[in-house]
């Protein structure tokens, strides 16, 4: 019981700046079953990135990180997502966001076109045009 009491205030304190901290987690975590395997260094780029964004120990990443797979299960609307992040957030923190996405994609030293795919739909749902999505590759 004390476990799970610990996951719920680590989930509390991960999602401080709920939703759009968790917004954030679920865009990053969608890409690591996108080519149908999550790669553990998939997993560890995710966590790094979690952790000094916005700056969490590790229980909070890790509680982050449950909850994005829970609104992934749970077939979160991507559109409201983005939604609630272009009202919360700046055009580079946005821009940011399509950075670490492909972070993602090339944490397992592949690309797959489902995950360029991805990415290139959130972007658009973010509003952010092609020009600045390819540029965030290679930043």
């Amino acid at each position: 019981m004390e476990n799970v009491d610990q996951k719920l205030i680590a989930i509390r304190e991960a999602d401080t700046s709920f939703p759009a901290r968790s917004a954030v987690a679920y865009f990053l975590f969608m890409i690591m079953p996108a080519d149908g395997y999550t790669h553990p260094k998939e997993m560890a780029r995710l966590e790094r990135i979690l952790a000094d964004d916005f700056d969490l120990d590790a229980t909070a990443t890790h509680a982050l990180i449950e909850h994005a797979e829970a609104q992934k299960l749970s077939g979160h609307d991507m559109a409201e997502l983005a939604k609630l992040l272009l009202s919360e957030l700046e055009p580079d923190e946005l821009l940011k966001l399509i950075s670490h996405m492909w972070e993602m994609v090339f944490a397992d030293d592949r690309m797959h076109e489902i995950e360029v795919l991805l990415v290139e739909r959130v972007a658009s749902l973010l509003k952010i045009d092609r020009e600045a999505v390819s540029a965030a590759m290679t930043n």
